[in-house]
């Protein structure tokens, strides 16, 4: 009887294993997976203005009387091209405008390639392509927000095409 259930045992978890391996398999297929970073995962660039520093579940905002910069992790997939396009959102109040770069730096600290714009757009989704990004390359995005919540930073998409 014991021999019985540890026979049903190792097969139900050869079942789930199985399936389990299955199921990243076919996740590991897919051509394109873009990674989102939301806003909130964005720190301040001065770390003596981090009470200056709003997080919201729409992304990130300033509430000091003067614009303020973040510094935002953008996670990606490696890839094998020599660049990668970035998607930074956001919105801005009327009269309001907001700076960003992307930089890409090596490994080893040493800078690879960036890309700057300004928006005064109610809302934005702008693209940045990076021309040098390597396999084992870092980016990040930062960006000067408006004045008193005068904009918002939702976030950045790698995007992985």
């Amino acid at each position: 009887m014991v021999s019985i259930k540890k026979s049903a045992l190792v097969l139900g978890l050869l079942a789930v294993t199985g399936a389990v391996m299955g199921v990243g398999l076919e996740a590991s297929a897919a051509t394109s997976q873009n990674i989102n970073t939301h806003g909130a995962a964005c720190n301040p660039f001065n770390a003596a203005e981090a009470a200056d520093i709003d997080y919201l579940t729409t992304g990130v905002r300033t509430v000091a009387s003067s614009p303020r910069k973040v510094l935002c992790p953008a996670p990606r997939h490696p890839v094998t091209g020599p660049g990668q396009t970035f998607w930074v959102d956001g919105s801005n109040s009327p009269g309001k405008s907001t700076l960003c770069s992307v930089y890409s730096t090596t490994f080893n600290g040493q800078f690879a390639s960036a890309y700057s714009f300004s928006s005064s757009a109610a809302t934005y989704d702008h693209p940045a392509t990076l021309s040098s990004v390597g396999t084992f390359d870092y980016v990040s995005v930062l960006c000067q927000l408006p004045a008193q919540g005068g904009g918002v930073l939702f976030g950045v998409i790698a995007d992985d095409n």
